[in-house]
């Protein structure tokens, strides 16, 4: 056979056209396979834009468990949140342009990525970590806005008429502890324990306690899948190694976040501060 003939018998059209010299050259015959490029196409930049506003919000959400976190202590949860409020009251517009904004954003392109390439398990994929933590990351990202909703409806008081009618609970002589009446920690409590019936309030309870684990989850998979979007990382070492940054990151808000939902939901101080009200 010679040596510009195919396997097949029949002549290589690249033989065809080069000579036998240049076509069995060492340094054609190594080159490797291009890899595929990423098949986002016009989606690219909108998932970069997502990536971005992720990173910010998972800022804030650190921010938010450690400001939780001082709840251990009601004085000092009381303390914290004033300094907070007292701070913001400079920065007239700071929530909604630094919090909210961004949220809406990441909303609207979170379900407008979801609605080209749904919920179901085979879909391509980007380096996004293989089917089944991408599978998980459209899934909680739709957990992480159904728990959002109603977190900061409650949080912000919107509706509050509606939900002191079904109250569970009210604050029992808290300034005997020195907690002023309807302070910072039993409002932040009551939003745990919003209606009148135990089962109920162990089924809200358990739902804030999914979101926050979906949101931690949320937050440790995009930083690590758009590390890479980003290029900030491109080799295989690269990836394994932020990958374990991004372990770090999830192991520390899941824990910062399960001991905030403690303290407000099944917390001792929660029961200190509150008991039980039949309507």
């Amino acid at each position: 056979m010679g040596t510009n003939t195919a396997c097949n018998g029949h002549a290589s059209p690249i033989a065809e056209s080069v000579s036998a010299t240049a076509y069995n050259h060492p340094m054609l015959q190594v080159q490797a396979t291009a890899k595929p490029a990423c098949k986002c196409g016009k989606l690219r930049p909108l998932r970069k834009l997502h990536a971005a506003v992720g990173l910010w919000l998972a800022l804030f959400v650190g921010a938010h468990f450690a400001i939780c976190l001082t709840g251990m202590n009601p004085h000092n949860y009381e303390g914290t949140v004033g300094m907070v409020h007292r701070s913001l009251a400079y920065l007239p517009g700071a929530v909604l342009l630094l919090i909210f904004v961004p949220m809406l954003v990441q909303a609207g392109s979170g379900l407008y990525l979801l609605a080209k390439e749904g919920v179901q398990y085979s879909v391509k994929r980007c380096d996004r970590g293989g089917k089944f933590r991408f599978f998980l990351q459209r899934w909680s990202g739709l957990t992480v806005l159904v728990f959002l909703l109603p977190h900061i409806a409650s949080m912000r008081g919107w509706g509050q008429s509606l939900m002191h009618h079904w109250s569970a609970l009210r604050v029992v002589d808290s300034t005997a502890a020195g907690l002023p009446v309807g302070g910072a920690f039993a409002y932040t409590a009551s939003a745990f324990h919003p209606w009148n019936i135990p089962v109920a309030n162990s089924i809200t309870i358990l739902f804030q306690l999914v979101g926050i684990l979906a949101t931690v989850f949320h937050i440790a998979n995009g930083t690590w899948s758009g590390a890479i979007l980003w290029k900030l990382v491109q080799s295989d070492r690269g990836k394994t190694w932020m990958g374990y940054v991004s372990a770090a990151v999830g192991i520390a808000l899941a824990a910062m976040g399960s001991l905030a939902w403690y303290v407000f939901s099944v917390g001792p101080n929660t029961y200190a501060t509150f008991s039980t009200m039949v309507r």
